[in-house]
């Protein structure tokens, strides 16, 4: 299929992708995809229609139809489909017309309100107490990084056109939840999240993966990231690598050769500072990029919600805590916090699960990567609320679109159909995960190392 399509792509360099059977150009339409531009260019030149029904609602099709060119050339043939993904497209098609992708509103209203309520009681703790004491100034704190990590997970829901049929109640809601609420910017995450579901733990295409120069995943991002340091026979000094994700400035050489070699001593130190890098790169990415949905007033809106979050958060830290060291301790621990809660359900979803290379991705099926490269979580009831329902990661992947509540009742069905085809389906606790993570990282260490001497 990949070869054949390659055929396709030698007119004017033209941005082509199939989708079931049929051939669509994306070209100019790639800058305007609500989900980003780049979740569409890691599969130009492929059959997307796995990842096309996955991460979309029906009313996509109607745009879907304004960029088709033709059908498959009969020189394109879409060769032998997998039992397992036809197994896969066949669940998908029956949870449908079971209305088991249709959300229960009251679910999601009672997540809402119960969400709001930490807010409620964190600010009214700080409101109350937080000039008189240190005590509750913390627990303030701690309740407001819980109450982000609780919105990071409802604004995962609605990203994913979970709750709503209409695709702008969505974004209104997530654009609440995240840039309001959080502080995030809904497109820096959407560009960002709809890529890493198109390209699951591909090295060098999820952007969840890399992480350099302060994390690396695996031993394919070691031996990337540290190619640029070979050696100069003029000088015996490691050179400027090429690559802008490889060390070319001094502090990144600096980290390559000292810290990122022992990155498993400070890797729960580097957690704390999850959210505040995040929330960052979501501002900069706002104000660089700007906003990727196309209407002015939702545009607006999201601006909006931004500007007055962190006016407000700030009033609320300077006006109700007393003394500018305290008020810089409430800033620090409550986004430590919620770094904390965010990156610990995060590094279970696939870290330490197989990386792939983009050679390998090109001959495995959609649903096979989506599989083999994420991890389920047994948890009770207490850790299924904390993880926001990212334990079913697995079910996740496979149907996006699948409202939270109905994971746990869809498990079963693709687990018994992973055992059927002797797919790989990866079931742990959570601190055996975590434990995987952190084998992951001591594994890219110890490369790291290697080719640290290799290098100089």
């Amino acid at each position: 299929m990949s070869d054949s399509l390659e055929l396709l792509q030698t007119q004017e360099d033209q941005k082509l992708l199939i989708i079931d059977n049929k051939v669509y150009d994306v070209t100019e339409f790639h800058q305007e995809h609500p989900g980003g531009s780049q979740v569409l260019l890691t599969h130009v030149g492929k059959d997307a229609s796995d990842v096309f029904h996955a991460m979309h609602p029906t009313s996509a099709y109607e745009i879907l139809a304004n960029h088709y060119i033709s059908d498959v050339p009969s020189t394109v043939s879409t060769g032998d489909m997998k039992a397992f993904a036809q197994d896969i497209r066949d669940l998908r098609d029956h949870l449908s017309t079971q209305d088991y992708f249709k959300a229960n509103h009251l679910y999601y209203f009672y997540k809402l309100i119960s969400t709001l309520a930490i807010c409620f009681v964190a600010m009214l703790l700080l409101y109350r107490y937080g000039q008189e004491s240190t005590t509750a100034m913390v627990f303030s704190a701690f309740l407001l990084g819980l109450f982000w990590q609780q919105c990071g997970w409802l604004s995962h829901d609605f990203g994913h056109h979970q709750v709503f049929g209409n695709r702008t109640w969505n974004n209104v809601a997530l654009i609440f939840l995240g840039n309001f609420c959080q502080g995030f910017a809904l497109s820096w995450w959407k560009n960002k999240h709809n890529t890493h579901h198109a390209s699951t733990n591909v090295n060098g295409h999820d952007p969840d993966i890399d992480t350099a120069p302060v994390l690396l995943w695996d031993e394919y991002a070691s031996a990337f990231y540290y190619g640029g340091l070979s050696t100069d026979t003029n000088n015996n000094k490691p050179t400027t690598a090429t690559n802008q994700n490889r060390p070319s400035s001094v502090i990144d050489r600096f980290m390559a050769e000292n810290v990122l070699p022992y990155q498993t001593r400070y890797y729960f130190f580097v957690l704390a500072f999850a959210r505040a890098s995040w929330a960052l790169q979501s501002v900069l990415h706002l104000l660089q990029v700007g906003a990727i949905n196309q209407s002015t007033p939702l545009r607006i809106y999201e601006i909006g919600c931004l500007f007055l979050h962190w006016v407000l958060f700030l009033s609320a830290t300077i006006g109700w805590i007393d003394g500018v060291h305290h008020q810089l301790l409430f800033v620090i621990l409550s986004q430590s916090f919620a770094g904390y809660f965010l990156a610990l359900v995060f590094a279970l979803n696939h870290n330490g699960m197989p990386v792939i290379s983009p050679d390998q991705a090109e001959s495995m099926e959609f649903f096979e990567i989506q599989v083999i490269t994420s991890r389920d979580v047994k948890m009770g009831w207490i850790g299924n609320w904390f993880m926001g329902g990212l334990n079913y990661q697995i079910e996740h992947h496979v149907f996006p679109t699948l409202p939270r509540h109905q994971l746990p009742v869809v498990q079963p069905m693709v687990e018994a159909i992973c055992r059927k085809h002797r797919v790989r389906y990866h079931t742990t606790s959570f601190i055996q995960g975590t434990l995987e993570s952190l084998e992951s990282l001591a594994l890219a260490q110890k490369v790291a190392r290697k080719l640290i001497k290799k290098s100089t």
